[in-house]
């Protein structure tokens, strides 16, 4: 990235203060190599802009992730004072955004009844202002929420006097084999370091407790405004419980399945128990064993849903 399009990207994100910036190129996050290929050059960078930042695909595990990286002093200023104002041009939560959680955290907890205790200990990463805990508070369990948008979780507190705590994911603090449920809900898109908070949730767990994580999945329609400067890595189905299986869950279920409801479209989930060791120790043999996708996999993959938004609806011939 040379100096002019950095100081472009910062000029449009109104952080020109960052710019003596040192950006790193970052290795593959699920399986460490270095090796990768680009995939996308030119991606959204809001609001109808579109501008260079490069897009690897791993060609070890076929993880999907921006090359590039700023600090973490960087990032927790953006998503601090700038990440909302881009995304819903607002500070405050819209009435909308805080019935849409409210609304998923009920679909959320009716669905995970069956797989969790009636009460315990849970943990919400990127919980915005945490209303998706209410069920879970309703039902007498302990929650924890974090996220780094100050306002929102000012909102929370202030509001409806949830527990949530303005700091970012790899700050988090958790006493070890203390937590029965751990919620990541789109939010392992944007954390700065998924190897940390993950390694966090890891020493956390309980045996048997869980994780369930949220991605954006496939893309919905043209990949042009699927790759965007918020989301600093894109899980498919077998990266997803890579990452669980890497940190000692074992995933048990894998979905498109609308488990929060059906107001974010083209979600995928997974759902993982701990299990420790005699999972995470097979984590590498598992990817040259074949639990990977390659460079051809997904660049076809993209290519198809980009054939897609670009056909008019045919009617099919019967034979």
């Amino acid at each position: 990235m040379n100096k002019s399009q950095l100081n472009l990207l910062l000029k449009y994100l109104k952080m020109e203060k960052f710019a003596g910036e040192k950006i790193i190129d970052i290795n593959c996050e699920i399986c460490g190599s270095n090796k990768s290929k680009l995939i996308r050059e030119k991606i959204s960078w809001g609001k109808g802009k579109f501008g260079y930042f490069p897009i690897h695909c791993c060609l070890t595990c076929g993880f999907i992730f921006q090359k590039k990286r700023f600090s973490k002093k960087f990032y927790s200023y953006y998503y601090q004072k700038t990440y909302r104002e881009m995304t819903l041009n607002n500070k405050k939560p819209p009435k909308k955004y805080l019935e849409d959680q409210l609304y998923r955290g009920r679909k959320l907890y009716n669905f995970l009844k069956k797989y969790i205790p009636k009460k315990g200990n849970m943990v919400d990463i990127g919980s915005s202002v945490g209303l998706m805990m209410k069920p879970f508070l309703n039902k007498k369990w302990n929650c924890y929420g974090c996220d780094p948008v100050e306002s929102y979780i000012k909102y929370g507190k202030e509001k409806y006097n949830l527990p949530v705590e303005c700091i970012q994911s790899e700050d988090i603090k958790l006493k070890r084999s203390s937590i029965d449920l751990f919620l990541i809900m789109g939010s392992l898109e944007h954390v700065v370091d998924i190897n940390i908070v993950l390694k966090k949730i890891s020493l956390a767990a309980k045996n048997e407790s869980v994780l369930v994580l949220e991605a954006r999945g496939d893309p919905l329609g043209n990949t042009k405004n699927f790759f965007n400067l918020n989301h600093h890595r894109y899980f498919l189905h077998n990266t997803l419980e890579l990452i669980m299986i890497k940190y000692g869950f074992e995933p048990f279920l894998t979905t498109k399945y609308p488990i929060s409801g059906e107001t974010r479209q083209g979600t995928i989930f997974c759902l993982g128990r701990y299990k420790g060791q005699k999972i995470s120790k097979n984590f590498k043999n598992l990817i040259k064993n074949g639990k990977r996708e390659t460079y051809d996999d997904i660049y076809y993959k993209l290519k198809y849903y980009d054939y897609l938004s670009s056909k008019e609806p045919t009617k099919l011939l019967l034979r």
